[in-house]
């Protein structure tokens, strides 16, 4: 599928620019990190945890531009060569198990996140509530499950038409 159109589209390309932004944070934090470890004997405290944070942040938020760069893993050695009515209802099927997994992964650590902010559990050096972390998370694969879907109502445009 291409790039969604409208909100759903403008939400994956903020969460892209946030992902890379992550990343680039990930990158500056650990060298500079290393760096002052060297030079000064001087390590950055909470760097790990800080480092950890954005890796999760890239992660969560790089899974809708990954789907439409179709970059997930994929078996395609045997699906190419069946029909192309065979692929696509292959494709419909395993997009529509990816849905309902994600969707149930994204509830899930939404009522997660709940626990945590319920119960006060910080990270261990910064103090940071962790249960923010979580609903971070929870919102890439919400806003994943989100493309999923459109992949789902596309196909059944695309059989109607």
């Amino acid at each position: 599928m291409e790039e969604a159109r409208g909100p759903l589209g403008l939400t994956e390309k903020i969460m892209r620019t946030i992902a890379a932004i992550c990343l680039a944070g990930m990158a500056v934090m650990t060298g500079t990190d290393v760096f002052l470890r060297g030079a000064f004997n001087t390590p950055i405290f909470g760097c790990e945890e800080i480092v950890s944070i954005l890796g999760v942040i890239a992660v969560g938020f790089a899974l809708p531009y990954t789907h439409y760069q179709k970059s997930h893993i994929g078996v395609e050695i045997l699906i190419r060569r069946f029909s192309k009515k065979i692929r696509d209802r292959v494709k419909f099927i395993t997009t529509l198990a990816t849905l309902a997994l994600v969707s149930i992964i994204s509830w899930r650590m939404f009522m997660y996140a709940g626990t945590l902010a319920e119960s006060g559990e910080v990270s261990m050096n910064l103090e940071l509530p962790e249960y923010y972390v979580v609903y971070v998370l929870s919102f890439g694969f919400f806003i994943y499950a989100l493309c999923l879907a459109a992949d789902v109502l596309s196909f059944f445009k695309k059989s109607e038409g």
